[in-house]
């Protein structure tokens, strides 16, 4: 039985001999563990065309609770993939750098579409068609995928990628297309990808947005939208909340679960001011989570491992069950939050503050 045990703490990362040197991995690992994984770290990278694709949680790391990613790629005069719809993937989009357009439409209702630039977010529900475009030659979409898993698609589609250097993406031209053309996008339903290449996405964006009448960008607030209704959310313009049981915390929602539905999920953005870690509280969820740093410095400590630290960038993987601190040592830090379940920490912190108008914390 102690031997048992033993070799399930082990394979969790959580005995008395982890270090920092095993929390850090360069690929997301093929089953359930803490781990940290440096930005631009080859991360099961693959590349399509001119698009870099990492995979920083994947289906087999967070037992297909989702899949966490980024792309990176120049401008394009293209779009990004055909349109298409997922049926059992709810897809999200947050703008990490740089500027892409995003598309959406459900069924018979008006086309969206948004121009997004950092720290903007866009919801693509089930059945939902949608279709992107990069603008900006230093842009990075952070996409996550709920449930699990999706990243298959990629790994069909891609030709694996390293770099030495850690450079985003490759600085020339390849000589094939970052998006499959009919005749391969048509054959992908097997990975959950249905194309309708009768799609056009609409050119009459006025200021970032259209259509024009009733769509707030960047000029009035952003309400999360209706459940199985693609919506948009430009930084700062959502909804917040401001918890101070343990410093100040301001979340910012993205998806709740009213909008998650059955996939069972939440996602948000959270800003901290300065903690000490004697002040930080300790969470242990049922759920798996992560966290992606937007700015400034963020501090983990994940079960038994030393505490790590977290640049712009770096994603902290926490696997249900285990236990997990975080706080920063910094004026300000903003990360991206993920949770596998409906009480998450942005949850928790939501249900335990206020609603709050600004994105900042009070000066006292």
């Amino acid at each position: 039985m102690l031997t048992s045990a033993l070799f399930l703490l082990a394979s969790l990362g959580l005995a008395q001999s982890a270090t920092l040197e095993d929390l850090y991995l360069e690929n997301a690992p093929s089953a359930p563990r803490p781990y940290v994984i440096p930005h631009y770290a080859n991360s099961h990278a693959v590349a399509v065309g001119d698009q870099v694709y990492r995979f920083t949680v994947t289906g087999p790391s967070s037992d297909n609770a989702f899949t966490l990613m980024s792309t990176n790629a120049p401008s394009s005069s293209s779009l990004g993939v055909l349109p298409h719809v997922h049926q059992k993937h709810y897809e999200n989009f947050f703008s990490f750098k740089g500027r892409f357009q995003l598309w959406a439409q459900k069924d018979a209702a008006e086309q969206q579409a948004r121009l997004l630039t950092a720290g903007d977010y866009g919801s693509v529900p089930r059945n939902t068609t949608h279709t992107f475009q990069i603008l900006d030659p230093d842009t990075e979409m952070v996409g996550v995928i709920v449930p699990g898993g999706f990243e298959d698609l990629f790994y069909a589609l891609g030709t694996n990628y390293t770099s030495d250097t850690g450079t985003p993406y490759v600085p020339a031209h390849s000589n094939s297309s970052s998006s499959p053309d009919s005749s391969v996008i048509s054959s992908l339903q097997k990975f959950d990808v249905y194309a309708k290449l009768g799609f056009e996405p609409r050119r009459d964006l006025v200021n970032g947005t259209a259509p024009v009448d009733n769509s707030e960008w960047h000029t009035g607030d952003n309400a999360l939208g209706t459940p199985g209704q693609p919506y948009f959310v430009a930084n700062g313009y959502g909804p917040k909340y401001l918890n101070s049981k343990f410093g100040y915390q301001v979340v910012q929602p993205f998806v709740t679960a009213k909008q998650a539905q059955d996939t069972n999920y939440t996602l948000s953005t959270i800003s901290l001011n300065h903690q000490t870690k004697n002040n930080a509280p300790s969470y242990t969820l049922k759920g798996a989570t992560a966290f992606e740093v937007i700015e400034g410095v963020l501090k983990i400590q994940i079960g038994d491992y030393p505490v790590a630290t977290l640049y712009t960038g770096d994603v902290a993987f926490v696997p249900a069950g285990v236990s997990f601190t975080y706080y920063t040592e910094v004026a300000f830090t903003k990360a991206l939050y993920i949770a596998s379940g409906s009480n998450g920490v942005d949850s928790q912190l939501i249900q335990g503050g206020k609603t709050w108008n600004w994105v900042t914390f009070p000066t006292q």
